[in-house]
């Protein structure tokens, strides 16, 4: 843990140098009360402000108030990468360096290869054939600019990349007619929101010395921990994308429901309303607000950790990338009754009332598919009392349970374990489950436990393999689920966007795409509201491993 943790506390400090080495601007809410200097100096024939750092104040704030990125302050002033204390000078570019001197173009074949212009090509697509950059091929061959003429020899870059390995993503499955797909409008540039919770007005607070003390003085906060973790994973979809041909400006702003006040100050700066696409915030609060922006600006906005259905009312723009727990229940009555409708089905609710949404959606699907059938409803139980008198022994034993209470879960298990040595028993639970500290390992595996996934990583695929290579290179350490989400939501909607141009959001019900560690399929629950991801794997316990479902499904027999 004391390891892991240290990665992660280098990981977070290096941040802000993430933002400035991949072209990222970070918009923030907090300067911190920092002011220009009235202090100048000139040294080399370069003018500069001289900045004495003020307490509370950090590298990013000193940076915004002069309007330069931290990179711009850190070149200037080295010893600030190791942090700065107050009292402190540091010496600030009085404008940013622009370099005039002319590309030196390397005469060495190696670094470039050359290629005749054929009728029809063009930079763009030129730059996507040989997995480089519009930009890159002008650097090297500054007559392109006028335009490309068939038979001119350009210079183009190649680029070393043993080191990394791209995931290309699979193709889309796109049902139906062609003429089915909407087309948008198709940009050389678009400009990328990414709105997570970073908390930087809390980096001060944070001491990493206390975090990696043994024991442990103190913890890292949540949420910006999963920030971070998610920002990690977009930006690998980011760069993959951009070895794919695409331009992308990409913003990125410290959103929380900490501080509401902070989202009417970023929706009124001017590059907001030039965004093609706003991943964010986290939690349905802020993303509520940002979302009625993005509605009148006909933006589309990705709900992309939270399962709260209501941000998507009423909004034909807003996307959710995490199905809610009621799809969950739905999608397992609709698999149960595919695969299991002769078997001997019930379900056992905890009786709390915010879980009583859940039990009904699974019975109320339930009911609509069996009586299709002609079967009767399904046999409901309040708590483990009265249970054994439902089941059966010449048959399996299908208990639901839509609880997320942790204390009635353990118990119930407990109990049921006792009489999975008479009965054949399969139990479908919730994906928190597999959260739970206290939840017997024995009592999962032998009540056969299944749920419906939204999260599923098969770490031996192809795929997740080249993830975990690349992300451990970048990085330096494994991959939780918010980087695979940062990584699979990012690279889904920057391809659809990409493809389809801006009015990508009309086509999402007819794409489906398997991502890591999610799946896509989206549908839409009225003409006026947004789109749901329904996107789903069921998932079971075998031999203590999670396995997908008729990956292995052993049934055992009962004497």
């Amino acid at each position: 843990m004391g390891i892991r943790m240290n990665r992660f506390v280098i990981r977070f400090a290096f941040l802000f140098l993430l933002f400035a080495a991949n072209g990222i601007v970070l918009s923030a809410q907090n300067d911190g009360g920092v002011k220009k200097s009235k202090k100048t100096e000139v040294v080399d024939g370069r003018k500069y402000y001289v900045h004495t750092v003020e307490k509370g104040q950090t590298l990013y704030a000193i940076a915004k108030a002069y309007d330069l990125t931290v990179n711009d302050v850190l070149v200037e002033n080295p010893d600030a990468l190791n942090g700065i204390k107050p009292g402190q000078n540091l010496r600030i570019p009085f404008e940013k360096k622009v370099t005039t001197k002319p590309l030196e173009v390397t005469k060495d074949t190696s670094k470039f290869v050359l290629h005749k212009v054929e009728a029809g090509q063009t930079l763009y697509s030129l730059a996507k054939k040989y997995n480089t950059t519009e930009q890159a091929i002008l650097d090297l061959n500054p007559e392109a600019k006028s335009g490309l003429k068939v038979g001119m020899e350009l210079k183009i870059p190649v680029k070393n990349t043993s080191a990394v390995a791209v995931i290309p993503l699979k193709p889309d499955t796109v049902p139906g007619k062609p003429d089915t797909i909407i087309a948008g409008t198709k940009k050389d540039i678009y400009n990328i929101a990414l709105m997570m919770p970073l908390q930087l007005w809390n980096v001060n607070n944070i001491e990493p010395s206390d975090i990696l003390a043994t024991p442990p003085k103190g913890e890292f906060p949540e949420r910006p921990k999963a920030a971070a973790e998610f920002y990690e994973g977009a930006l690998l979809a980011i760069d993959s994308m951009r070895r794919a041909g695409m331009r992308l400006n990409v913003w990125v702003y410290d959103v929380d429901d900490i501080d509401s006040g902070k989202s009417a100050k970023m929706l009124a700066q001017p590059e907001f309303k030039t965004m093609d696409l706003i991943i964010g915030p986290f939690t349905a609060g802020p993303f509520e607000e940002i979302a009625a922006f993005a509605k009148t600006n006909n933006i589309p906005i990705v709900s992309p950790v939270s399962s709260v259905n209501r941000v998507l009312f009423k909004n034909p723009f807003a996307v959710k990338a995490l199905p809610s727990a009621i799809t969950q229940m739905e999608y397992v009555a609709q698999h149960i009754h595919a695969e299991r409708k002769d078997q001997n089905i019930m379900m056992i609710t905890s009786g709390i009332l915010r879980e009583s949404k859940m039990a009904a959606a699974f019975r109320n699907e339930m009911n609509r598919l069996r009586v299709a059938d002609g079967k009767d409803s399904i046999n409901v139980t309040k708590g483990f009392t009265g249970v054994e008198a439902l089941l059966k022994k010449d048959v399996m034993n299908v208990i639901v349970v839509p609880s997320n209470s942790q204390a009635f879960v353990t118990d119930l298990l407990r109990s049921l374990h006792t009489l999975a040595e008479k009965y054949q028993i399969t139990v479908y639970g919730m994906p928190q489950w597999m959260e739970f500290d206290n939840l017997d390992a024995e009592y999962m595996q032998a009540l056969n436990l299944h749920f419906a996934a939204p999260y599923y990583v098969d770490y031996k695929s192809d795929a997740a393999q080249a993830f975990l290579v690349r992300y451990r290179n970048a990085f330096g350490g494994d991959p939780t689920i918010y980087a695979f989400a940062g990584y699979d939501v990012t690279m889904f909607f920057l391809k659809q966007l990409h493809d389809n141009g801006t009015g990508f959001v009309q086509n999402l019900p007819q794409v489906k795409h398997e991502g890591i560690q999610q799946s896509f399929r989206f549908v839409k629950s009225d003409a006026e509201s947004g789109y749901e991801n329904v996107g789903l794997r069921i998932v079971h316990i075998s031999d203590y491993e999670l396995v997908p479902f008729g990956v292995e499904n052993p049934v055992k027999d009962k004497k």
